[in-house]
């Protein structure tokens, strides 16, 4: 299989993102590792050098988001001449076998019409199948890019910058006639957000909760109100996912230990919104 791979990085943990790299890199022609750290990590080169001599590493001294990155990548990628591009977050990371399994499935049959190909990062919630299936959405990391499509599908958005970005790209694969397939009985080890303990409203039941930095909290509220609101063509199905994406936000309204930062950034989110301020906050 002709391809490459980008892991785009942000104050790495460098004994984790090492650990993770390892479960793909020998799978792939050529990794890129896209830093947007705002200050490199002592000895990174080093570390990634030892994991694999070809390791491309580009430090870029600010965080410019990953839709830049992403586009920066296919656009490497597509230079080289590779077919597809894997892309990956560096908390994230692949069981043992699994990513050569998942290849083995996409180059098994005729997916000429899949843009993207993705895995199940959410098990829980997600049950595992034999057979992939087409998917509205797929998260970013772990996904297979089709470079042979994505011209049609465009570059990702990077008025977004971070939150929504896949989902974006997503919607528009299907919106251009093509498809996002996800092999679901391949389990991604992702981490979606930091978990605090807390009670339910109703029953006072204690459980996990799953909150957000009062950053992200501003790109969830901004990016999602856009979709719903200047995205062009998404259908009512499109909508209701946004809508259902912004609302994993209600747990850090409640429970996020920086209550005042949280609401602050909610609602400085939606007045970038209403003034047409994307990009970087």
């Amino acid at each position: 299989m002709n391809i490459a791979g980008v892991v785009i990085l942000y104050h790495p943990n460098m004994d984790l993102l090492s650990a993770n790299i390892q479960t793909y890199v020998s799978g792939l022609k050529q990794l890129y590792v896209y830093d947007n750290s705002e200050t490199k990590t002592p000895g990174i080169e080093e570390a990634l050098l030892k994991i694999q001599p070809s390791i491309q590493y580009h430090y870029f001294n600010s965080n410019e988001g990953i839709a830049k990155r992403l586009n920066q990548a296919m656009d490497q990628a597509a230079l080289s001449q590779y077919d597809y591009l894997l892309t990956m977050d560096q908390d994230s990371s692949f069981k043992a076998g699994d990513f050569e399994k998942y290849k083995n499935m996409i180059q098994s049959s005729d997916f000429d019409h899949v843009a993207q190909f993705g895995v199940n990062c959410q098990p829980d919630f997600t049950q595992p199948k034999e057979q992939p299936e087409e998917a509205l959405t797929l998260i970013t990391s772990g996904s297979i890019l089709n470079l042979s499509l994505t011209s049609y599908i465009g570059p990702f958005n990077e008025d977004l910058f971070i939150d929504f970005v896949d989902a974006e790209f997503s919607y528009r694969v299907i919106q251009k006639g093509y498809a996002n397939l996800m092999f679901s009985n391949i389990v991604l080890n992702h981490a979606l957000g930091t978990l605090v303990e807390g009670s339910g409203l109703g029953n006072f039941k204690k459980s996990m909760r799953i909150i957000h930095t009062p950053t992200r909290v501003f790109y969830i509220v901004r990016n999602g109100l856009y979709l719903l609101f200047k995205s062009k063509d998404l259908t009512s199905v499109m909508k209701k996912d946004v809508i259902r994406c912004i609302k994993i936000i209600k747990n850090d309204l409640i429970y996020n230990p920086q209550l005042f930062s949280v609401y602050k950034n909610a609602f400085s989110g939606i007045y970038a919104f209403m003034t047409n301020r994307m990009g970087k906050k």
